[in-house]
């Protein structure tokens, strides 16, 4: 190649970057545009439909249930478990994370868990280890919910806690992420999503993932729900601002009809008695 020939070469070359710069800058400015509208929108409803679940469980309910010198186990928390290296030392808190991905313990804080187990959920036996049980974010991702919730019953010690923050298998983009080929959805959340398709990407299922669903759960393991907390928004469809604006009519009108089973996403608390439960304890409980 002459260098006429080289020169033209790296002109065409910067020339498409620059071009795919410039349209990467533009999507972005949009997509934010819209989610700015989405924002505006949510402002002029009730603030019951304006809960993040996630952040709530972050923010404020795990942080609610921590003490000096728990036993936590974090079920598939992995690279993002529940407490900060800050908070375990203050509080001396034991650490055990359980997840099926050996990867994501690597990408977790240096010394942050005490122990790691790589297991599925729904098959691992350990029994009467824990304290508190939190799992966020990871039930919709396995085979079987129910065998899972089984095993976190098992976990926690008389008295103790579990804490549980799940999307619901009856939300809107729940049914489409079940309907859409798995390399769209990646597509789409790369372009749409990019800051969050590293967490978001993960298969998923929504075996039983329901309130209806973990109510029984609960039940037949013997826990006692102390909440059963509902959220009732996203941010899937908050890029797209007209179909935004469909969704949320749409679950201003769903959660009238069909109450928690309406919700987005849901929390979970429940807690282990201290002794065998009774017949009329369970009685009670399914008046829930």
């Amino acid at each position: 190649m002459n260098p006429l020939e080289a020169n033209a070469a790296r002109l065409n070359t910067l020339s498409w970057s620059g071009l795919s710069k410039g349209m990467g800058r533009v999507v972005r400015q949009l997509i934010a545009s819209q989610v700015a509208l989405s924002q505006a929108l949510d402002c002029l409803l009730p603030h019951s439909f304006r809960v993040d679940g996630a952040k709530d469980f972050k923010r404020r309910i795990v942080p609610s249930h921590l003490r000096s010198g728990l036993v936590i186990y974090d079920i598939g928390g992995g690279a993002r478990p529940c407490v900060d290296v800050a908070t375990k030392r203050f509080l001396e808190i034991k650490l055990v994370g359980l997840d099926i991905d050996e990867e994501q313990f690597a990408k977790a804080p240096a010394g942050l868990y005490d122990r790691a187990i790589v297991a599925d959920i729904g098959t691992y036996r350990g029994r009467h280890a824990a304290d508190l049980v939190v799992c966020k974010s990871t039930l919709e991702h396995v085979r079987d919910t129910e065998a899972a919730f089984a095993t976190m019953a098992r976990l926690l010690k008389p008295g103790g806690t579990l804490l549980v923050f799940v999307p619901s298998r009856n939300a809107l983009y729940a049914r489409l992420n079940l309907l859409l080929p798995e390399r769209l959805k990646q597509r789409l959340l790369s372009v749409f999503m990019p800051d969050q398709a590293d967490h978001l990407g993960f298969p998923a299922r929504y075996d039983h993932c329901t309130p209806r669903d973990f109510r029984r759960f609960a039940d037949r393991q013997g826990l006692e729900i102390e909440e059963l907390r509902p959220y009732y928004i996203s941010s899937y469809f908050s890029v797209v601002f007209p179909i935004y604006l469909l969704w949320r009519a749409w679950i201003v009108a769903y959660r009238a009809l069909a109450r928690e089973h309406a919700a987005e996403t849901f929390v979970l608390i429940a807690r282990k008695p201290e002794g065998p439960v009774s017949g009329a304890q369970r009685a009670r409980r399914r008046t829930f």
